[in-house]
């Protein structure tokens, strides 16, 4: 069995290679995830930006990155957006690897990062928002224990163009119970603790 891990992004090379799988995807792949390739920014615009987000405390961050290694090798990341330190946060994900999309590890890799937001970030629930068309996250998500929430129409963000978005959310109490195999049947509203 492949090694898994998740660690958060901490050397220039992380950032840049997450930059990187986004510049260098075709259109067609890119607009299958909700991406506008037009509005992206350039390579050192991004990765100015990454670096500058990353040096903040975490109450201050506007994303967390974490990198996916298989066998020691970055295979892709999630980050966590829209943080609001010890409430809520949205997480993204992406196997960069193209021969280990819908192979399952990206759904243990997910996990442990969920796992990571909801410590570091002391989280209430988590949500996500994947492009209703993308088949991949919409998958994935109700099998780690995400709930469908609505569909609704928006531009995610400044590189997504406008689109209907499926939202999930998870609460931590949840999460948990679900992860240490307790009863997990312990579900509160959207926004409830």
């Amino acid at each position: 069995m492949d090694k898994l891990e998740v660690r958060p992004f901490h050397h220039q090379d992380d950032f840049a290679g997450m930059i990187d799988y986004f510049l260098g995807g075709e259109h067609s792949f890119l607009r299958g995830m909700g991406i506008e390739p037009s509005k992206m920014p350039t390579r050192e615009q991004w990765l100015a930006a990454a670096l500058e987000d990353a040096g903040r405390d975490d109450s201050a961050k506007e994303r967390l990155y974490v990198a996916w290694l298989i066998d020691g090798s970055i295979a892709g990341h999630s980050s966590l957006s829209h943080i609001q330190f010890g409430k809520t946060g949205h997480c993204h994900l992406h196997v960069w690897v193209r021969n280990l999309r819908r192979s399952g590890a990206g759904r243990e890799l997910l996990a442990r990062s969920i796992d990571i937001y909801f410590e570091r970030f002391q989280l209430e629930f988590l949500a996500c928002e994947p492009y209703a068309e993308n088949p991949g996250p919409n998958a994935v998500l109700p099998k780690l224990g995400f709930r469908f929430v609505r569909r609704y129409r928006t531009t995610p963000t400044s590189i997504c163009f406008e689109q209907d978005v499926n939202r999930y959310e998870v609460q931590r109490a949840a999460w948990l119970a679900q992860r240490t195999g307790s009863d997990a049947s312990v579900v509160s509203p959207a926004g409830d603790a």
